[in-house]
């Protein structure tokens, strides 16, 4: 990456909470975020690393929150063009504007393009929008820049420097120097004691010991951390093995030492299973649930909620494993719940495994019929081609679809096509303010969302 010139609203780093710090050199770091003097202390669960301030280009604690960022350093940029744009071609400071506004461009489209391979499904068109505004509005200050330059004279000297200050740039406040604290006391026999807490007989030290874990992590003690969890049968205690866990790079222990996870039996820890699932990365995550869905599927409403909650976390991930699981696994019931969670993540990616569910047996032809109705406008697309073709059952069934997702009399292909040529934009809308909210609130599921799934086939005259 280029030298930085919007480091300071960028470096206003939280406390203890999970962040992602990217710095000059592309370098991506996640944990606890602090700030100690002219340093930015990062609690990975590899460890600690300790980079120098000026090296942070973004912190944020959500995608939503870094786009905003890169919108701020656009409108900076803006700003500079227009100031730039109201000087003479010849004035000095017009040049030095317009060069610091490309300058700005260039770090925020390096930023976006390191956010857009870590982008949910949710964030991907946001990010790709701003994108396709920023590179227009770089053609246009490279034109007005090469403009300037072309009416400069070679037998000219170079323009005369510019005070940066006269460049009206605009930084935050870095917090004031401190002393570094200094620890008099007596540090303790240190985390290997906590270690050794995880087996007592008393709940409420096994959860001290646990918490002793969490900060700063402890990698060390995975393996007795999936231990504990493995026997663990009180919720507090749970609640802060899951914690420590979840700052460790958990992904590649999970066939060893969570083997046991996917066919846990005890409700409050498959709950404490699918908890430390939402916290892990994408593809970890999804190879633990959907083992988890596979080796024991949910038959309760609100386990099956909590599922659902946990997949539409991990969006962009699951669609795969959740289509993978319904097309290779050879249990009935696997395959109707890979449908119905399916259906409750209203991703277009899913449409295709709808179509071969509609085909099957007629439990999974329900199924499938209910999740297309939950998916909405979104699988409209299916809909037309399930009108299309097919045999007459499912050329009813898409009917029924139509008008129950249309709410309008639709009965054939071209009727549906036009309504869908006029709402697509809205649709389209709706899921991204559907989705939005459900990442603002971290993915919320209710029992009651599950309910479609209870219903039967309408029937030859049932609307």
């Amino acid at each position: 990456m280029r030298s930085l010139f919007f480091l300071g609203p960028l470096l206003f780093l939280g406390t203890l909470a999970d962040h992602t710090v990217i710095t000059r050199d592309g370098k991506i770091h996640e944990g606890q975020v602090t700030r100690e003097g002219v340093e930015v202390v990062v609690v990975t669960a590899k460890g600690t690393i300790r980079l120098p301030a000026i090296s942070v280009i973004a912190d944020f604690t959500s995608l939503a929150q870094a786009r905003r960022l890169c919108e701020s350093r656009m409108d900076q940029a803006t700003k500079l063009f227009e100031e730039a744009s109201a000087k003479p071609d010849r004035d000095p400071m017009r040049r030095r504007q317009l060069m610091v506004s490309i300058d700005i461009c260039n770090e925020t489209r390096d930023l976006i393009e390191i956010l857009e391979k870590r982008a949910p499904v949710s964030e991907r068109d946001a990010l790709a929008g701003l994108k396709g505004r920023l590179f227009q509005f770089m053609r246009l200050v490279r034109d007005a820049k090469g403009a300037t330059g072309g009416v400069e004279d070679p037998a000219e000297k170079p323009p005369e420097p510019v005070p940066l200050e006269r460049l009206n740039l605009t930084f935050g406040s870095l917090p004031q120097e401190v002393q570094r604290p200094e620890i008099t006391d007596d540090l303790g026999p240190g985390q290997e004691t906590a270690v050794a807490g995880l087996a007592s007989d008393q709940a409420a030290e096994r959860m001290q010991s646990a918490k002793a874990l969490i900060s700063p992590p402890a990698p060390h003690a995975l393996s007795a951390l999936a231990k504990a969890m493995r026997v663990e049968k009180d919720k507090d205690a749970l609640a802060a093995i899951v914690e420590a866990l979840a700052r460790l790079d958990v992904g590649p222990r999970l066939k060893s030492d969570f083997a046991w996870a996917p066919a846990e039996e005890d409700l409050a820890r498959r709950h404490a299973v699918l908890s430390l699932a939402r916290r892990l990365p994408d593809a970890p995550a999804c190879d633990l649930l959907g083992d988890c869905l596979r080796a024991k599927p949910p038959h309760d409403v609100r386990m099956r909620a909590l599922f659902a909650s946990a997949f539409r976390k991990h969006r962009s991930r699951a669609v795969e494993e959740l289509r993978e699981t319904m097309l290779k696994s050879k249990d009935p019931e696997v395959r109707l719940e890979a449908v119905r969670q399916l259906g409750m993540l209203r991703d277009a990616g899913a449409l295709a495994s709808f179509k071969v569910a509609m085909g099957g047996s007629r439990d999974l032809m329900t199924v499938s019929f209910n999740a297309i109705e939950k998916t909405g406008g979104v699988a409209i697309p299916l809909v037309m081609e399930l009108l299309g073709g097919g045999n007459d059952e499912v050329r009813r069934l898409a009917r029924v679809l139509a008008q129950r997702i249309t709410r309008e009399e639709i009965d054939g292909v071209s009727e549906l096509q036009k309504w869908y040529a006029q709402y697509k934009r809205h649709i389209d809308d709706d899921e991204k303010l559907f989705w939005k909210e459900q990442e603002e609130n971290d993915f919320p599921v209710s029992p009651e969302e599950l309910k479609i799934f209870d219903r039967k086939l309408p029937g030859a005259k049932q609307p």
